[in-house]
Formats: C-alpha cells, sequence, structure tokens
C-alpha cells in the first residue's frame, strides 16, 4: 500500500482498521505523501464525527444522513472503506421488528467489512448465502464450503432449547433445565 502511495498509484479499498494501521505504523516507514496522510486522516475524523452522531441519533441513520453522504464519498475517494452500508444496515435491523429474526446477515456483514485483512466471506452470486472471498481459499480448509454456505437456523424457543440440549451433551452435562 505504501509503495503504491509512492509511486502514484490510486490504493486499493482498505478497511478503516487497515487505514488506522497504517497511520499508526507510519514512524517505521519511510513518509508517505502529505496528500495520502491528509486523506487517511480526514476519513478517520469523519469516521468519528458519524460515529457519534449515530451515538446520539437513539437508532436513527437518517439523522446523521449529511454526514453519512460526506463520509462515504471521502471514502470513495481515498478508496478507504468505512462500513457505512454495513453500518446502517445493521441499525435498520435491530431497530426495527426485524430484530426478530436475529439480523444475522447484517451481523455477518458488518464483520467481514471490518477485518483488518479484508472481507473472509462474501454473499453468494444470488445473495442467499456466503461464499469464501476471492483471494481467501486459502485461511480455510477444504470442507469449508460447507459451513459457509449453510443459512443460520430459523430463531424460535424450539432451536434454541434443541441446541442447549445438544450442547450440554457435548459438555457431558446430564440434566438440564430451561
Amino acid at each position: 500500500i505504501l509503495a503504491q502511495a509512492i509511486l502514484g498509484t490510486p490504493p486499493p479499498s482498505l478497511t478503516l482498521a487497515q487505514a488506522t494501521s497504517a497511520i499508526q505504523q507510519q514512524k517505521q516507514q519511510p513518509p508517505l505523501p502529505l496528500t495520502l496522510t491528509m486523506a487517511s486522516n480526514a476519513v478517520l475524523l469523519k469516521k468519528k464525527e458519524w460515529t457519534a452522531c449515530l451515538a446520539q441519533s437513539k437508532g436513527a441513520p437518517g439523522r446523521c444522513e449529511k454526514l453519512q453522504k460526506d463520509l462515504e464519498s471521502m471514502s470513495k475517494a481515498s478508496g478507504i472503506e468505512c462500513c457505512v452500508a454495513e453500518t446502517v444496515a445493521l441499525m435498520r435491523c435491530t431497530g426495527s421488528s426485524s430484530k426478530a429474526s436475529g439480523c444475522g446477515s447484517e451481523f455477518l456483514a458488518m464483520r467481514e467489512c471490518n477485518r483488518t485483512g479484508g472481507r473472509e466471506l462474501v454473499k453468494n452470486s444470488e445473495g442467499t448465502a456466503s461464499a469464501v472471498a476471492p483471494g481467501k481459499s486459502g485461511l480455510f480448509t477444504s470442507d469449508a464450503w460447507s459451513l459457509v454456505s449453510s443459512v443460520p437456523p430459523t430463531r424460535s424457543l424450539q432451536g434454541m432449547t434443541e441446541f442447549g440440549e445438544d450442547y450440554a451433551k457435548t459438555l457431558h452435562i446430564t440434566e438440564v433445565r430451561f
């Protein structure tokens, strides 16, 4: 990334964690061009401002729409991924009646977006399940496809009870009271 910045080629899309890590490592690296450092710092400051606004918005991300649009444009221009869409989707899910389903896909999207090394799982072409991200297959075993191609179970009392009983058996607990 630093070499690309020095050579003048556009940086790849970075996660916020990667950008923060790059800024923290500046002391050990040759100085970055001033424009890249300023752009990264500006995006980080805008992200902090947007996050503070979201914290005060009482679960209504629409109250921070101007900051969101500013952050999205700055993020796109600098190549730093700030997980804006994932954050908004998760807030909308947890703030609506959809939270009864557990908001699993939104939590997964948020987790994957915030990975320091980039996304390891992405939505498949149909958008119904997850798939291993391009270039990340070396991180998984050959049978990992069965884990990412599955869909989370329906959230119900019976499903949670069955899981609890099965889990207790693996821990050699004989009596389970719910």
